[in-house]
């Protein structure tokens, strides 16, 4: 980020503000900015369905194991850097997409989101989410940026503690984030209420007992 932000690298500005979106569309019009609101969740859905198919495939689970143990599955004779280059650069892919429809629609872009606190971010949102799912990060990201946004307006000076305060708090009270409320649920229903202290097995010496 202090690299780019210097007027000696050769790139004339350190600021872009793009003057058009796809070739012959003002970004100023209605029509244009209609488009693209709608644009993020159609690419969205694009982006999610080879991601899920990567992930229910072989090389998802070999990318659960490399997670897990990397050190057992380079012992079992993968080529663990292969396989994280490969997914690395299909992120890659997937977050040059997202910056494309960024900027258009913010309109202005500089060497600031480079700024670490938007990786910290990128962890927050896959906390909150849930880790270890597609749907929770993605979830994880739109509650955390309205989080952002609520608090950027109402506590300017703390909204950074507060978005630390929010990370401490799923961390410690939701280790599987806000989509593992939903199995945590159905397992409590499933066990339904505990028995009392007592009650069945009291009963059950109680007859016992009258029967001898």
């Amino acid at each position: 980020m202090l690299a780019f932000f210097r007027n000696d690298m050769g790139f004339g500005a350190t600021t872009a503000s793009p003057t058009q979106g796809h070739p012959g569309f003002d970004l100023h019009e209605d029509s244009t900015r209609v488009v693209l609101s709608w644009s993020p969740p159609r690419r969205w859905r694009q982006a999610i369905s080879p991601a899920a198919r990567i992930v229910g495939s072989r090389a998802g689970r070999l990318f659960r194991a490399i997670r897990d143990a990397e050190s057992r599955a380079r012992f079992l004779g993968y080529r663990v850097e292969s396989y994280k280059l490969w997914v690395f650069v299909f992120s890659a892919v997937l977050a040059g997409v997202a910056g494309a429809l960024y900027v258009p629609q913010v309109g202005i872009i500089n060497p600031s989101e480079f700024a670490p606190i938007n990786s910290i971010e990128a962890v927050i949102w896959v906390a909150v989410g849930g880790r270890g799912t597609l749907f929770g990060a993605a979830t994880g990201a739109v509650l955390v940026n309205y989080a952002k946004t609520y608090f950027t307006g109402a506590l300017p000076e703390l909204w950074l503690y507060a978005l630390g305060a929010l990370f401490v708090l799923v961390t410690l009270f939701l280790p599987r984030g806000l989509v593992g409320l939903g199995p945590r649920r159905r397992r409590a229903i499933q066990a339904g209420p505990a028995a009392p202290a007592g009650g069945r097995s009291g009963r059950t010496s109680a007859r016992r007992s009258g029967a001898k």
